[in-house]
């Protein structure tokens, strides 16, 4: 009995001993923040310490009973966007079924109409099927035979032989179905695969309302918005592969199966000059037509003060309105808003 009283005693001695040795350790780890508790004061001894800590600059107000320290939010000054000081066309004045600019620096849409309602985007989708082509080791001085798949197609035929780079350029510039095909077959993907792709990537680019059938385009079960496109037109021109194809205006092809050359130029209609503009800069554009989706066309451009802006347009009732509705509404866009670096 004697032992078993002796046998407690010890344990709740070495127990005592425990909470005191924690106790202990937690005076030291506080002592580096200056904060010490005793019965029912706080003392601090250096709030300069704490502050250093800290990955932003705060005010730290006198620590509260307890230890606790108030800390103010952080001073965040908010970015100043392009401010509108005139008038923008109505979206019933504009001949489009769906229009969207977006300032590239800010982020900020300065016009819409139809902006988040899907629409068949055809042969803007090569944009998505470029990203993907780049996601692979290409040997671009190699060599693919086209295959004989019945698309439409005015630029290549089933049998002819072209180097990689050749059919890049074919795609970006003339919007060849056949090159597209060639390129993904030339991957040793399977076409599924390679469409499966362009959705995940359409999804890790945040394009929420965009699904992709086809690879070319051709299928108007290729839909999308105004919105999703503006971001896929801006990441696809961060690429220079990307860009160099679309600021090319013409290519020649030679088929030795066929010994015949053909000549294609850009079906961007605003790099050739033959619709007039006055941008400073164009980065480079993507048309898109079929019959379900009407005329499409997507560019990025800067005026003289090189402010930047992504225009998609959407469903344009002609070939040349495209081109001139994308052209009309970007320039009163620069005309018509003071931007950040004009403001005082």
């Amino acid at each position: 009995m004697h032992g078993f009283i002796v046998e407690k005693t010890k344990t709740h001695h070495s127990f005592v001993k425990k909470i005191a040795i924690n106790l202990s350790i937690a005076v030291v780890l506080l002592s580096g923040f200056g904060l010490y508790t005793y019965g029912t004061k706080t003392l601090d001894t250096s709030l300069v310490s704490a502050k250093k800590l800290l990955p932003f600059s705060v005010d730290i107000a006198t620590p509260v009973q307890g230890g606790d320290i108030i800390i103010a939010p952080p001073k965040i000054t908010p970015p100043k966007l392009p401010i509108l000081q005139g008038e923008l066309p109505l979206q019933e004045n504009i001949a489009a079924k769906g229009v969207i600019v977006k300032d590239v620096e800010t982020g900020m849409v300065l016009y819409h109409k139809n902006e988040y309602t899907p629409h068949p985007i055809a042969s803007i989708t090569k944009l998505m099927s470029a990203l993907v082509l780049l996601e692979h080791d290409i040997d671009w001085d190699s060599t693919a035979v086209v295959p004989p798949d019945t698309i439409i197609d005015t630029h290549m035929y089933a049998g002819d032989t072209y180097s990689l780079q050749e059919l890049w350029t074919s795609m970006l510039v003339g919007s060849s179905n056949k090159a597209v095909i060639s390129l993904i077959d030339a991957t040793h993907w399977t076409r599924e695969m390679f469409i499966a792709r362009m959705n995940e990537r359409a999804n890790e680019l945040g394009m929420g309302d965009t699904i992709f059938t086809d690879p070319t385009g051709l299928d108007e079960g290729n839909k999308s918005t105004p919105a999703d496109i503006v971001m896929l037109v801006e990441e696809a021109l961060r690429y220079e592969k990307i860009r160099e194809g679309l600021l090319t205006k013409d290519i020649t092809l030679f088929s030795e199966e066929r010994q015949k050359k053909h000549h294609m130029w850009s079906t961007n209609w605003l790099l050739l000059g033959w619709i007039p503009h006055d941008f400073a800069v164009l980065y480079g554009g993507k048309t898109g037509y079929i019959g379900a989706s009407g005329y499409n066309f997507t560019m990025q451009v800067a005026d003289t003060k090189d402010h930047k802006v992504n225009v998609v347009v959407f469903g344009a009732p002609s070939h040349e309105a495209r081109f001139t509705v994308a052209r009309d509404i970007a320039a009163d866009v620069f005309a018509q808003y003071i931007w950040p670096d004009e403001q005082q």
